[in-house]
């Protein structure tokens, strides 16, 4: 579905179709031509009569392209990103045609961020509409505020799950953490892509962007770099955190070595003792007397008694 939003006699205009879009173009008026899973059809018309090239149409229907930006003279073309809530490694994606008579915008699924963008440039056409470039940085900025929301999530996990691993240390914890730490590198490489899309656009010398807007572009790079900077701190601390991890279950495992070596050690003579005193011999002290199996219990529980004494002393337990 082909969307074209203009504004004439001071009021926005909404038409649909490529007809409509023809119409538009044929007024030399700013204008907003939004696709929406365009068909090959639409795709076509918008080729014919925007004159895009055919890479970049291609790239704009791409769902695996990443965030990018290109110069095309006439124009600038770029991807930008917002994730999917709680998905972590899912995004959805517009990509951008900008000259500096017209904005064109390109999504091959149907979504709310587009419905939520045009709510915002319907509360104000008439700044938006006819400044192409200030409509590109509302697209910009709407789509890089999912990353705020969700790496603030992410944060917030992640001190959850930096609890659960000193309370409690399972091997669920560490599924945990791999799992957490392959959504944030996951993130941090689309926001990678895209901070560098942000600034890029602060520094074009292309025409189509204004220098008025240049400074509302270096805000969304700032709030990019940002988000890319905490989710690049996140994934060191996912790191601490499986360190701290593997402390714990080491620290658990030495001591139950250090119980079970104790116990060890404390019946080894036990055992030679009892030993020494099962042998087949005729005469042996104290075996022909009442009082020979409690005396050699008491000299075991003497010598087990004596050892413990002595590893408390070394502070070995």
């Amino acid at each position: 579905m082909i969307r074209v939003r203009s504004m004439r006699d001071g009021k926005l205009l909404v038409r649909e179709g490529t007809d409509a879009l023809r119409d538009a173009l044929a007024v030399p008026e700013p204008d907003w031509i939004a696709a929406i899973a365009p068909t090959k059809e639409e795709i076509q018309a918008l080729c014919d009569q925007m004159k895009l090239h055919p890479l970049a149409v291609r790239d704009a229907m791409d769902e695996d392209q990443p965030p990018k930006i290109d110069d095309y003279e006439d124009y600038l073309f770029f991807i930008v990103h917002t994730p999917v809530k709680r998905a972590y490694t899912q995004s959805r994606r517009i990509a951008v045609f900008l000259g500096k008579m017209w904005i064109v915008t390109i999504q091959t699924t149907d979504s709310d961020a587009m419905d939520e963008i045009a709510s915002r440039v319907e509360q104000a056409p008439e700044h938006l509409i006819p400044s192409p470039d200030a409509l590109a940085h509302v697209v910009i900025d709407h789509m890089t505020a999912g990353f705020e929301e969700l790496t603030s999530e992410v944060l917030e996990d992640m001190t959850k799950l930096e609890d659960r691993v000193l309370s409690d240390a399972t091997p669920a914890s560490m599924e945990a953490i791999l799992k957490m730490r392959r959504r944030v590198i996951g993130l941090a490489r689309v926001t990678r892509s895209q901070r560098d899309v942000c600034g890029s656009l602060c520094r074009t010398p292309h025409p189509a962007v204004r220098p008025e807007v240049v400074p509302y572009m270096r805000d969304v790079y700032d709030h990019v770099l940002r988000v890319f900077e905490l989710l690049e701190s996140a994934r060191e601390g996912l790191s601490v955190t499986r360190d701290a991890y593997l402390a714990v279950v080491n620290n658990r495992l030495s001591e139950i070595m250090r119980t079970l070596t104790i116990i060890a050690t404390v019946m080894m003579p036990l055992s030679l003792l009892a030993g020494v005193y099962g042998m087949n011999f005729d005469w042996m002290p104290g075996l022909k007397s009442p009082a020979g199996f409690w005396l050699m219990i008491g000299t075991m529980g003497v010598v087990a008694g004596g050892m413990l004494l002595f590893f408390r002393r070394r502070k070995w337990f």
